[in-house]
């Protein structure tokens, strides 16, 4: 029972308090993400009452409760997008701390891949002010349709529906083409892959920055995910492990056989020795981690940025 009716503890107060809750749990850096997850209302990108939340990840037996009360939304709680299919609104806590890592801030051009109905989007559209742009894509034609509802009112969002594995790295551009694509700031992936998209790699400006969640369960029904955060120096992008979760998995960027290799980097803390994301032809050695065509995420230190710059 509530100890003052809703009239006097308003939802406002609510999201503030949530707010600082949610910069408590995840260690948040940003007074910009902050104060976005207080302005933001989070029951307007989850659909109508009543919302089914749950404080872990709910498992087949079914661990949602069901609420009218918006107040119960802002807690560092999932809320069901799509209970039947375990798709939720995302925990708090896990992704704000890894927009934070993005280091967001006015003017900033970010890409969002796997938007959702755009809630988090909206987040960072907050934080990047109107002279920042926010691209956001989902795969799911339901979802990328609410997410341009609920995003309407943000002039400086473009939503679309398309899959980030094949439209990647694309920057603020008008709905059905036009304009020029510039560098992103800033890249997140919500999505469990088994590698970087070249795309997401290649849109990168300098000290631009990617977060994208490496999928390292066992079996390919596992979501669990190690984000890892990539940041473009010059010719080199440094990497480094973030944080462990459990994430919906992409359709079309895993590999079952990558997706072992990279659980055995993890399980042998091997991953703990990582410190850039390779994309130059090389050949494997000692340094690599996870050596592949395409990527290595390997151990070898970041060279002299400074040396590196007289050449670019």
């Amino acid at each position: 029972m509530f100890a003052e009716p809703l009239d006097a503890v308003t939802l406002a107060q609510y999201r503030r308090f949530y707010a600082e809750e949610i910069r408590a749990v995840a260690d948040l850096r940003s007074p910009l993400l902050v104060d976005a997850l207080a302005d933001i209302s989070r029951e307007r990108f989850v659909g109508p009452p009543p919302w089914s939340f749950s404080s872990q990840a709910p498992t087949k037996d079914g661990r949602y409760r069901k609420t009218e009360d918006a107040r119960d939304l802002y807690h560092d709680v999932l809320v069901a997008l799509h209970a039947d299919r375990s798709l939720n609104n995302g925990q708090p806590s896990l992704i704000a701390g890894c927009i934070d890592q993005l280091d967001l801030g006015p003017g900033k051009r970010v890409l969002h891949v796997g938007c959702g109905t755009g809630y988090y989007t909206a987040i960072m559209a907050r934080m990047v002010g109107p002279e920042g742009r926010v691209t956001a894509v989902d795969v799911d034609p339901g979802l990328a349709a609410l997410a341009k509802a609920n995003l309407e009112p943000f002039s400086n969002v473009a939503v679309f529906h398309r899959d980030g594995a094949e439209n990647a790295g694309f920057s603020h551009v008008p709905e059905g083409g036009g304009g020029s694509e510039s560098p992103l700031d800033a890249i997140l992936i919500n999505a469990g892959v088994t590698q970087p998209h070249p795309a997401w790699i290649g849109a990168l400006a300098e000290n631009g920055t990617l977060m994208v969640p490496f999928a390292i369960g066992e079996s390919a029904a596992s979501w669990k995910v190690l984000y890892v955060r990539i940041r473009r120096l010059g010719r080199q992008f440094s990497a480094e492990p973030y944080s462990i979760f459990a994430l919906y998995p992409s359709a079309t960027m895993r590999d079952a056989g990558l997706q072992l290799r990279l659980a055995e980097s993890v399980q042998s803390r091997a991953i703990g020795r990582l410190r850039t994301l390779r994309v130059d032809v090389h050949e494997e050695a000692e340094s690599c981690i996870v050596h592949t065509t395409e990527f290595c995420l390997s151990a070898r230190e970041i060279e002299d940025v400074s040396s590196q710059a007289a050449i670019l």
